[in-house]
């Protein structure tokens, strides 16, 4: 059996590369930097935090040129937040901002985007793509004058009449030198040879189905960003004492139940995008995602499905009486810290009383706050000297909270535990943490080998599972996309494999020899679903 391949991951950059980083208050920590450090950590999230933040001026002084002139003082504040962003990127080399597959980088760095950036990154990736421009470099000389100048040919000129030539000639005539458009990174697709075609399920998305199951996920990344932007507006809400409005949160389930309707994979994919800094939010949208779609395995019906994902996005809302440096501690809590967390499913219940939207609070969400930490055998939080009987929600809460809190990175713990191993551990305690019928229920949701899992196949290729097999006997055999060649190298655009495919004499094109396990090399699969 072979082992996996420590170079199945991004290609780094050479030593003398790795020396010279982007940033020269960093400048200190460049001997630091290794695989994992935590100076690497706090490289990488100031990199994201700035690299998003000039997406986000970006795509403000785009949409404010479409109603104002060049010279609008309306374009100020996001032209000097831009410049002083891009002398801030800039101070040895130009920085550039290129889209590849639905992918933002910064430079060579793979821009990992939150729950709430959804919206902002998905409407730069769809404007450079209108243009077919595959980067957007800004070298430090750029001026007020270059962006404003760029940004007005950008929204005057139709991408439809003209080219992406005929754009950076209007850029001449005006001398705009301090920007340069980069054309689309051509990619490496994999040739597939004899015996690996037939095993495509949907191939490197070229085909009939490209264009729907991308307009699909496109519009599944939306409704999760607008989801989780309702988390975030209410939770603030609550700790600032103003009113709440539970009608965005509303629009957004409702949206996604219809989205899970047409292709569950899709909307369960997207819950490998875990977060530590936005823990709270993503972790609400993943729970409301795994809970719909378990409670639809459940035979819940399609109207109250969006009730229950409802109480599901809202089920931590008691977090939010809790003082941030609490709730961001990244060591052990004391006892009274503890306390506060212990009442937080109490908590919940009354600031949900205060949303504005429901006429009376429906018991299905004050359940799901109250219930999800008690457990089945009623070990966990909170106690009560009652009888008390489990509700339906909470018992599929419980599972899809513990799953997706345990899969995910928080403050207090960078690395998550991968799918695989809190299935079985999960399952170690069925029938006393968690309901048994569910739990088999959800593993049918998420696959016996989870979505977002790393396998090797027999072939030494690396993939990730995409989709649960649709048969049960099958369920070992899921579709998988394949993301590395035999020798380890990563691979854009690999093909998808339904490993329940079989030759002419009846044996499996495909098969898994060992899952390999993301947080022990560091891999982040979320790259294939968001």
């Amino acid at each position: 059996m072979t082992g996996p391949k420590t170079t199945a991951q991004p290609k780094s950059k050479t030593s003398n590369e790795q020396a010279e980083p982007l940033l020269t208050h960093e400048k200190s920590l460049s001997e630091k930097i290794g695989r994992g450090s935590e100076a690497g950590d706090i490289l990488d999230q100031q990199l994201a935090i700035l690299g998003f933040q000039l997406i986000t001026q970006l795509n403000t002084l785009i949409k404010t040129s479409r109603i104002h002139g060049r010279t609008n003082a309306a374009l100020d504040k996001p032209v000097e937040t831009m410049l002083t962003l891009i002398q801030t990127l800039t101070p040895d080399q130009p920085v550039t901002l290129r889209i590849q597959n639905d992918f933002l980088f910064l430079g060579e760095r793979h821009l990992k985007i939150s729950a709430q950036q959804m919206l902002v990154a998905s409407s730069i990736i769809d404007t450079m793509t209108k243009w077919k421009i595959g980067g957007l470099t800004f070298a430090g000389s750029t001026s007020s004058k270059d962006l404003r100048e760029f940004a007005y040919l950008f929204v005057t000129l139709d991408p439809t009449a003209k080219s992406l030539e005929d754009l950076r000639q209007e850029l001449k005539t005006h001398e705009v030198t301090a920007i340069q458009l980069e054309d689309p990174r051509e990619l490496a697709l994999r040739e597939e040879t004899s015996g690996t075609g037939q095993g495509s399920a949907s191939g490197d998305g070229t085909g009939t189905e490209a264009g729907p199951k991308a307009q699909h996920k496109a519009q599944s990344k939306v409704a999760y960003g607008k989801a989780a932007s309702a988390v975030g507006n209410l939770t603030q809400s609550v700790r600032d004492g103003g009113t709440l409005n539970f009608k965005q949160a509303k629009r957004a389930i409702q949206n996604i139940v219809d989205l899970m309707m047409q292709d569950e994979s899709t909307l369960l994919g997207l819950t490998t995008l875990r977060c530590h800094d936005q823990y709270t939010h993503n972790h609400s949208v993943n729970v409301s995602l795994l809970s719909i779609a378990l409670a639809n395995r459940a035979g819940y019906p399609k109207i109250e499905l969006a009730d229950l994902g409802l109480a599901a996005l809202f089920h931590d809302m008691g977090k939010s009486n809790i003082p941030l440096d609490v709730l961001n501690k990244p060591g052990e809590f004391t006892e009274d810290e503890w306390a506060m967390m212990r009442n937080h499913p109490t908590e919940g219940v009354l600031s949900l009383t205060q949303l504005r939207g429901i006429t009376n609070l429906p018991a299905r969400m004050a359940a799901a706050s109250f219930e999800h930490h008690m457990n089945l055998d009623y070990s966990g939080y909170p106690k009560l000297k009652t009888p008390w009987k489990l509700s339906l929600t909470g018992r599929i809460l419980m599972i899809a909270d513990c799953y997706d809190a345990m899969t995910s990175s928080r403050v207090y713990r960078r690395e998550p535990i991968s799918p695989s191993k809190v299935l079985n551990m999960m399952f170690s305690k069925s029938g006393k943490s968690f309901d048994a019928t569910l739990l088999k229920l959800f593993v049918n949701c998420v696959g016996i080998v989870p979505i977002g899992s790393l396998v090797m196949l027999d072939t030494d290729e690396l993939a990730v599972v995409l989709k649960p097999a649709l048969n049960k006997s099958d369920s070992e055999r899921p579709l998988v996309k394949v993301i590395s060649d035999a020798h380890g190298e990563l691979i854009n655009n690999g093909p998808e494999l339904d490993l329940t495919e079989k030759d002419e004499v009846g044996a499996y094109r495909h098969s898994i020899i060992r899952l390999v396990d993301t947080t022990e090399y560091q891999f982040d699969t979320s790259r294939y679903f968001v």
